[in-house]
């Protein structure tokens, strides 16, 4: 596959995903403008397939774009029936993406039958768009064109006979109406003219200045493109035109829009003067259209952070250095190379954050289908979806969100008669929200079904095993049952849930990505569903503490107050309690629990206070180092085991220091005492 291709997948999966997303809004709330988003959506896939020689991607498009242009003619109605095939026929222009060959025998017999289908319907729909503009267009056609410059420079090096999708393009924008594209090369004064430089684009198009730069969106990377919409008429009809053009030829392009602008004003003097009539010339300037962002290879992102991560490891080398040889010149040179490494650290991970609305448009479509499936009405509400979150956290996070969803569809929400008989909406509701807590961003799913049975819950642990029958568990811990693998007390099992492998599975994917998901139902209420996952994994802000001769590491989100007490208040304690601030509060013993025993050869011991989901407890340590900036490194094979670390930090003096998750530790520790 070669790099355009590539190119093309990428962008074209992100033009069908707005499509999809748009059509499952228009569906609950028929707005004019999610169609018109739809239809650019599938045109500028269009247009790019056809760039890239993919004509029968292209095609199938335009058929696509043939039945959005009926609703948007008003010869379509615009009901369910008509979205839910819209919306196969989106899937299988992503299968053809996929799979252009179609290897598949039975996926031959089906784009066979459903490209009958679609052929047949998008020739319907345009005959009909034609009869109706027979009565309604008026006979005389009217251009609506616009004039537009492009100034297109290279990027990359171009000639003539490159086998580049530029110059597909330019064909496509030669066929959008009257234009002239002028090529510059690198050695415009002398006989070598291989090398092109950049190209002036004029053309006169009924198309908008945004949908010109789109043309190009799929190249960013090799050209640098700008859009000045020159004039509201097209240029071309007039007869000075073309002599202009060769006037202005060597300037510069900010000089050849001053130069057009001072055209389009004589025009306009001209015909004022005239007709004493003023048109609606607009300034060239104000059609300006450049791009403020660019679009670059994730892999390039990844690399961006490894090289930030080593940076601060290395900064940390250099603090120590520092600090060892009291040096007043390097201290202040350390200083400021802390603080600007500080900044670059913040503005890397800001890049590589992404919206969590990339992944609505799947869940959207899996509540829609999973709730006609099962003859249920469900309202998706969401909110927050433009809360950002690590790239590698979206796609780690799809799948079990989308186990949540369909078991809230499956198991939560009730039938509508179910519904009625309880005097509750018809139609019911689950909400989507994400927001930022802390350096966490947590995600709530709510619904608002039956809620969980605790006793059947209860019931089913004991068949299975997973609790004795006089074993005794509070609201929450039953609740949480539901984690346990191969639990379900689904009685049938249906396309969407019910084979009991999921919620553990679910919990595990989260706890990879050093989460945590919460529950909480009431019967007949409904349940909601917490999850919470930090906004990065590769840097944290940490306390570095020392027991024995071993760093440890604790994520400063989680500390909330450091204390120093007498080895002796320690010492004999039989309930585990210590006093702190007049409260009393658990505290777990490192040293005891790493099996290190004694206690702080100083006499002293360090309690780090530390949240605990709705609970505080202390952490015992001998020494605290100070903060630092843990760089986070896969643990061993040895570790691998032990859910209590969290990954390894390599400090400035080459010692590894070990990362500590706070909650696990404090789960373990609790079950050990159980």
């Amino acid at each position: 596959m070669s790099q355009y291709d590539k190119l093309f997948i990428e962008e074209a999966n992100e033009q069908l995903e707005i499509a999809e997303q748009a059509l499952l809004t228009y569906e609950t709330s028929a707005n004019s403008g999610l169609i018109e988003e739809a239809f650019r959506a599938l045109h500028t896939f269009k247009g790019a397939a056809y760039i890239f020689n993919l004509k029968y991607l292209g095609d199938f498009a335009h058929h696509i774009e043939s039945i959005l242009d009926g609703i948007r003619a008003g010869t379509l109605s615009s009901n369910s029936e008509i979205i839910g095939k819209l919306l196969v026929y989106l899937d299988h222009l992503k299968g053809l993406m996929v799979d252009p060959e179609i290897s598949n025998k039975k996926d031959k017999e089906k784009h066979r039958l459903i490209h009958e289908e679609i052929s047949r319907f998008s020739e319907e729909v345009a005959n009909n768009i034609k009869e109706a503009e027979k009565k309604d267009l008026p006979k005389e056609p009217v251009d609506n064109s616009y004039t537009y410059y492009l100034f297109v420079k290279a990027k990359i090096t171009f000639t003539n006979s490159s086998p580049h999708p530029i110059f597909n393009i330019f064909d496509e924008i030669k066929d959008l109406g009257p234009s002239q594209i002028t090529p510059h090369y690198l050695e415009e004064n002398t006989d070598d003219k291989s090398t092109i430089s950049d190209w002036d684009v004029y053309v006169a198009t009924e198309e908008s200045a945004e949908d010109l730069d789109a043309y190009f969106m799929f190249i960013d990377t090799d050209v640098e493109i700008e859009v000045h919409q020159i004039s509201t008429t097209n240029l071309f009809e007039e007869d000075e035109f073309g002599l202009f053009l060769e006037s202005i030829d060597g300037k510069t392009p900010a000089e050849k829009v001053e130069a057009l602008t001072l055209f389009i004003d004589s025009l306009q003097a001209q015909e004022t003067e005239n007709t004493e009539e003023a048109d609606d010339l607009m300034p060239a300037t104000t059609g300006k259209l450049k791009s403020s962002s660019i679009r670059v290879d994730t892999k390039k992102i990844d690399q961006l952070m490894n090289l930030v991560s080593e940076l601060v490891t290395d900064q940390a080398s250099l603090s120590m250095f520092t600090e060892k040889y009291h040096i007043p010149e390097l201290e202040s040179l350390v200083e400021n190379m802390d603080r600007h490494i500080i900044q670059l650290r913040d503005i890397s991970f800001d890049m590589t954050l992404v919206p969590i609305e990339s992944m609505m448009g799947r869940l959207r479509r899996l509540v829609r289908d999973s709730s006609k499936s099962l003859g249920k009405d469900v309202d998706f509400i969401v909110k927050g979806e433009n809360t950002e979150l690590d790239k590698t956290f979206i796609d780690s996070l799809t799948d079990p969100i989308m186990h949540i969803l369909r078991n809230s569809i499956d198991h939560g929400i009730e039938s509508p008669e179910a519904r009625k008989s309880q005097d509750k909406p018809e139609k019911g509701t689950i909400q989507f929200e994400a927001y930022y807590s802390g350096t966490n961003v947590h995600i709530d799913i709510t619904d608002d079904g039956k809620g969980l049975d605790l006793d059947a819950i209860r019931e089913k642990a004991i068949q299975k095993g997973i609790i004795g029958k006089n074993q005794n568990l509070g609201r929450n811990e039953t609740m949480r049952l539901i984690f346990e693998p191969g639990f379900s007390t689904a009685k049938n099992i249906t396309d969407v849930s019910g084979r009991g492998v999921g919620m553990d599975v679910v919990r595990k994917n989260i706890h990879e990505l050093k989460g945590e998901i919460e529950l909480d139902s009431a019967a007949g209420k409904g349940t909601k569903i917490t999850i919470k996952v930090p906004l990065t994994l590769s840097i944290i802000d940490g306390l570095l503490v020392k027991i024995k001769d071993v760093f440890f590491v604790i994520p400063v989100q989680v500390i909330k107050k450091c204390y120093e007490l007498p080895n002796e208040e320690l010492e004999n304690n039989f309930n585990d309690l210590v006093v702190l601030d007049g409260e009393q509060v658990p505290f777990i013993n490192l040293r005891e629990e790493l099996s290190f025993n004694g206690y702080s050869p100083t006499g002293h011991t360090v309690l780090i206070k530390v949240m605990d989901r709705n609970r505080e407890v202390a952490l015992t340590a001998d020494e605290i180092i100070g903060e630092y900036q843990a760089v986070l490194k896969p643990i061993g094979q040895f570790y691998k085991n032990q859910d209590f670390i969290s990954g390894a930090t390599i400090l400035g003096d080459g010692t590894v220091a070990l990362v500590l998750d706070t909650n696990k530790l404090v789960e373990l520790r609790t079950k050990m005492h159980i």
